[in-house]
């Protein structure tokens, strides 16, 4: 018996993941703008929040995903995480963000739905191992969580996010 591709609304699994991601990469391009656009005060300000600063989360983020698309996907460590309170220029983050979605999105369109059930191991893990399928939800819903906490400390500095709805 052979296992069918889940699909959602008429597109498979894998095809709806594309999409999702495709989103968050479109709208971080604007977070992106809405942050390097703010005085670097209010940028670099300490917020204690899961990072301390506005500046500081987007680039977890950019952080969070090469840690999964290359050090777990790729099994490459030879990148460094960007350091807390990093004073990046608007082109410097950028260029970081691009070069981030050139390796989400080439990996993304490689992919095939059965490579979603491949597992692969978590470097430090002791042997645990993750499933593709939850390495890219998991990655989604990380930058969704972080999206959600800039909208408020933007909202609490009175700046509108640039909130975006999926599908818009």
């Amino acid at each position: 018996m052979t296992r069918r591709t889940p699909r959602v609304l008429g597109r498979s699994e894998l095809d709806t993941i594309r999409e999702l991601y495709r989103y968050n990469s479109r709208v971080r391009k604007k977070y992106l703008a809405r942050i390097w656009g703010l005085p670097p005060a209010a940028r670099y300000r300490g917020r204690g929040a899961s990072f301390p600063s506005l500046a500081d989360i987007f680039l977890h983020v950019l952080d969070a995903y090469r840690w999964w698309f290359r050090s777990v996907y790729q099994n490459d460590t030879s990148w460094k995480d960007y350091p807390l309170g990093i004073r990046l220029s608007r082109a410097q983050a950028r260029k970081e963000e691009r070069a981030t979605d050139r390796l989400v999105q080439g990996i993304l369109r490689g992919l095939r739905p059965r490579d979603l059930s491949r597992t692969l191991p978590i470097p430090g893990s002791r042997g645990r191992r993750i499933a593709v399928r939850v390495l890219l939800l998991h990655m989604a819903e990380e930058e969704l969580q972080h999206r959600g906490e800039l909208n408020a400390l933007l909202w609490q500095d009175d700046v509108e996010p640039p909130v975006t709805g999926f599908g818009e």
